[in-house]
């Protein structure tokens, strides 16, 4: 039992952010969350049943659970929406304001303003400044160009800096 909660634990650490960053690109924010634990929970219950060395490559074992997961979520009828951001309040505690450069402005506030953009624009905005992605990853899983996401981030990051009356917000 102490081996599969280490093994568990182990993973879990490893993989969680860039399970949630696929899961985000797929996935609507407010149900992200829900399909992660879903996923994990699976991969404990595996890891219980069939052991720790049943599981040659966790990583992979995950991003198929997590794809399936994705998948039953979308033919019981899930239909895309506009993207709430309040859940990003709720990230790693590692996301912090200072990581976003906001100085002055309260992030509920910035999430208020970001709520008036794309969805596609708030996911790369989370992506970018929540997760650390890389321009040309973040293009690659949105389907446009690295340049395509650089002007969208600049765009809002100009909205922003206009809105809350700061230079340097962002």
């Amino acid at each position: 039992m102490n081996d599969v909660t280490e093994t568990f634990n182990t993973v879990y650490d490893a993989t969680f952010r860039e399970l949630m960053r696929y899961c985000l690109l797929k996935a609507p924010i407010e149900d992200a969350h829900d399909l992660l634990q879903n996923t994990y929970a699976k991969f404990y219950r595996a890891l219980m049943t069939k052991g720790v060395r049943a599981i040659r490559d966790p990583k992979a074992y995950l991003f198929t659970a997590l794809k399936h997961e994705i998948a039953s979520f979308y033919r019981s009828g899930a239909k895309r929406q506009t993207v709430p951001l309040e859940l990003v309040s709720d990230e790693p505690d590692d996301v912090s304001v200072e990581d976003l450069s906001l100085d002055h402005a309260e992030i509920g506030d910035v999430l208020d303003r970001l709520r008036r953009e794309a969805e596609c624009t708030q996911r790369m905005f989370i992506l970018y400044y929540g997760y650390g992605m890389k321009l040309g990853d973040i293009a690659k899983e949105t389907g446009t160009t690295a340049a395509s996401v650089k002007s969208r981030l600049a765009r809002v990051r100009k909205k922003l800096r206009t809105y809350f009356g700061e230079e340097n917000v962002l």
